[in-house]
């Protein structure tokens, strides 16, 4: 009788052996491999210096490694694309931007996903204001001489961007609008190309995060005009406003983190929870700041609130400053 049972018990002791296997790898508590942020954009800009101030927090807080990935391209299409077909288990996570998850929709015709449904907020980062830049060798100080030297020469300047489409563009083509100016457009494959241009005399203006220019301008490699918050910024309180100026150019630019649509809800509260706390930590707050960062606590459903709000919102933008894919 043993020996006609042998077989069967054999059969489904490999059966037992390989579920203990694979139940005990499902459930192995999340994070036991590293965690990729994805950053649409290339290496030195500040979506990429947000990634890589928050991974170090991240990491101590999760206990795990955070490799911060560059997937350029497409306006940061390439690189959301990526994330938003990637495996839902939270290993692979998105550092979104206005372009990613609220413009693009709205500028291209064809487009691989969709920011509302193809993603679920993790938290978000913060907000920053934009700089405008312009090449040490024009002769001008404020935004005033900026914009007499341009209705005096129209086409005759041109200004940079990081891709047709960006809210680098976008808020040049706001003060395009408000100031009655006509600059040509120069797009560049990313931020760090794209104002190592206007340094080197190449194009004469730029609208840049002020994480970026701060450093630049205090190398003498472009001149800082004005900032489009609606107050000064602690980091550079010496920086006037558009506004103050008597050019009311309000806009900023934000950091959000984003997962695939269908990661569980455990996982998620997992990573919003090790950001939040890395928030609380002094230098991870210090450090954030003094890129230009304003950080912005929220709950999960508050980011995914604020997230629905601005693709409304930059939708209107595009639509209301006429800017096309056809550009």
């Amino acid at each position: 009788m043993m020996n006609k049972l042998a077989p069967f018990v054999k059969k489904n002791a490999w059966f037992f052996l390989f579920y203990l296997i694979f139940s005990s790898s499902s459930f192995a508590e999340f994070p036991d491999k590293p965690i990729h942020i994805v950053v649409p954009f290339t290496a030195g800009g500040n979506v990429d210096i947000s990634a890589r101030t928050i991974s170090q927090p991240l990491q101590e807080k999760l206990n795990q490694a955070i490799i911060v990935d560059n997937k350029p391209g497409a306006n940061a299409m390439i690189g959301a694309d990526y994330v938003a077909h990637a495996k839902p288990d939270g290993y692979t996570l998105l550092l979104g931007t206005a372009e990613t998850l609220a413009i693009n929709p709205h500028f291209y015709t064809k487009i691989n996903y969709d920011p509302l449904k193809d993603f679920t907020t993790v938290g978000l980062i913060g907000d920053f204001p934009f700089a405008l830049v312009i090449s040490p060798n024009l002769n001008i100080r404020n935004i005033s001489e900026f914009v007499a030297e341009a209705q005096k020469n129209p086409r005759k300047y041109n200004f940079s961007s990081w891709g047709i489409g960006s809210t680098s563009q976008i808020a040049f083509e706001l003060l395009k609008n408000v100031a009655r100016i006509d600059l040509v457009h120069v797009p560049f494959p990313g931020a760090s190309p794209a104002i190592t241009a206007v340094s080197a005399g190449e194009v004469q203006a730029m609208m840049v995060p002020l994480s970026v220019a701060i450093p630049q301008a205090k190398n003498g490699r472009v001149i800082i005009l004005g900032i489009t918050s609606k107050k000064r910024m602690p980091q550079a309180p010496e920086i006037p406003t558009f506004t103050e100026q008597n050019f009311p150019v309000e806009i900023s630019g934000w950091h959000i983190l984003v997962a695939p649509k269908s990661t569980p809800s455990k996982i998620i509260e997992k990573l919003h929870q090790a950001l939040m706390e890395s928030f609380n930590q002094t230098g991870t707050k210090q450090n954030l700041d003094r890129i230009g960062i304003n950080t912005s606590p929220m709950s999960i459903q508050e980011a995914q609130t604020f997230l629905e709000k601005e693709y409304s919102r930059w939708g209107a933008i595009l639509k209301s400053a006429k800017i096309v894919e056809s550009q």
